[in-house]
């Protein structure tokens, strides 16, 4: 239970960065992101975000409800597990915030490469849990979140997944068994294993849409945001959450492109990172430079080697665009010069590294549902 623990608060704790990191980079696209599944206009009640918050309240309750006496009511919480693993419409929103690092429009249908047409009979075939959730992580580990990367590779577990869906498994009297009937060796996962991965499960949906209810209930009162939405050109929108009804809106009347000196700052420091949450650069035969462990915290930043000319041309540009981290009180001039959306800073230690990241965006403390015994 205690490494459940742990791996659940590491994991709500890289969520809550990537969301942090992003809002910071384009503010409008983030905002547009967190409705997760989106297909225009349509008629209320054809969200399959809906039948996620279901599954997620059914599978908590039967939790909650006390021990588990039959092997009907394990069944069932563990085809809810399987179906909250294929909500797809809520990580959608994951997604295309990945995106938004690599500078990438708002897609309405960012797992859309992952999707098989059929021809004989015709129809479209989407990706199970097991291809969203590898995306997911290959596309972490590409912006350079390695921590959120191997979080996302392990929040659902695929064989139970994979057992639960093709009738694979037997439930028996010492636990889950995982036959593998087509090959591959066979598994046995005790009940409070089980319930220890439905835990898991449950805590990384609920950190999801807690992240994302937190940062629409930020857009009340409204605000307006001048910026890049999607492939749109950069115009004041307005941003909006309504308390009463939990409408969240995005308006704009621009007639046209509109900048802010704020703007332009973010767009070079985004163009700067390059599809990358960090950027460290290196001086070939410069003084040597501190030794940061970014893995440590869970990042894998790009690197750059520079000549000695090449900094201080790159110095030049900071300085005359005012890209600079403006959240440190005292600039310094010695360390590891390192690259975030807020900008240019020198890292001294690996102290420096953890200010320059900072908290996440929500912070979340808890723990998977209590186990009951079958």
């Amino acid at each position: 239970m205690e490494n459940s623990i742990a791996f659940v608060n590491e994991t709500a704790r890289q969520m809550g960065l990537l969301f942090k990191f992003v809002r910071q980079m384009n503010e409008l696209d983030f905002a547009g992101s967190l409705s997760g599944e989106f297909r225009g206009a349509q008629d209320a009640g054809w969200s399959t975000t809906i039948t996620a918050d279901q599954v997620y309240e059914e599978l908590r309750g039967r939790l909650a409800a006390g021990p588990i006496e039959s092997f009907a009511d394990m069944r069932i919480i563990l085809l809810l597990y399987s179906q909250l693993s294929e909500a797809g419409g809520v990580y959608e929103s994951l997604k295309n915030m990945m995106g938004i690092v690599e500078s990438a429009p708002y897609n309405l249908w960012p797992f859309r490469d992952l999707v098989r047409v059929k021809q004989n009979p015709k129809r479209v075939i989407g990706p199970n849990a097991n291809a969203t959730f590898r995306a997911l992580a290959t596309h972490a580990r590409k912006i350079g979140m390695i921590g959120l990367s191997s979080a996302l590779e392990n929040v659902f577990r695929d064989d139970v997944r994979n057992g639960m869906y093709h009738s694979d498994y037997i439930l028996w009297n010492d636990g889950l068994r995982l036959r593998r009937r087509n090959g591959g060796h066979v598994t046995r996962i005790e009940y409070t294993e089980v319930l220890d991965l439905v835990g898991i499960g449950l805590a990384f949906f609920e950190t999801l849409q807690m992240l994302r209810k937190s940062a629409m209930q930020s857009f009340d009162p409204p605000r307006e945001i001048i910026g890049r939405f999607s492939a749109n050109p950069p115009m004041p929108h307005t941003v909006a959450y309504n308390t009463e009804t939990g409408s969240f809106s995005i308006s704009c009347s621009s007639p046209g492109a509109v900048t802010s000196p704020e703007y332009l700052v973010q767009e070079a420091i985004n163009k700067y990172l390059g599809g990358r949450v960090m950027v460290v650069f290196r001086v070939g035969g410069g003084a040597e430079t501190p030794n940061i462990d970014f893995l440590e915290h869970g990042f894998e930043p790009s690197e750059i080697d520079l000549e000695q000319g090449q900094l201080v041309e790159l110095l030049k540009d900071i300085d005359a665009r005012g890209l600079w981290d403006g959240r440190e009180s005292e600039s310094k001039s010695e360390g590891l010069l390192t690259l975030s959306p807020w900008g240019f800073r020198h890292l001294e230690n690996s102290g420096a590294l953890k200010t320059l990241v900072g908290e996440p965006e929500l912070i979340m403390e808890f723990v998977p549902p209590a186990k009951t015994k079958k």
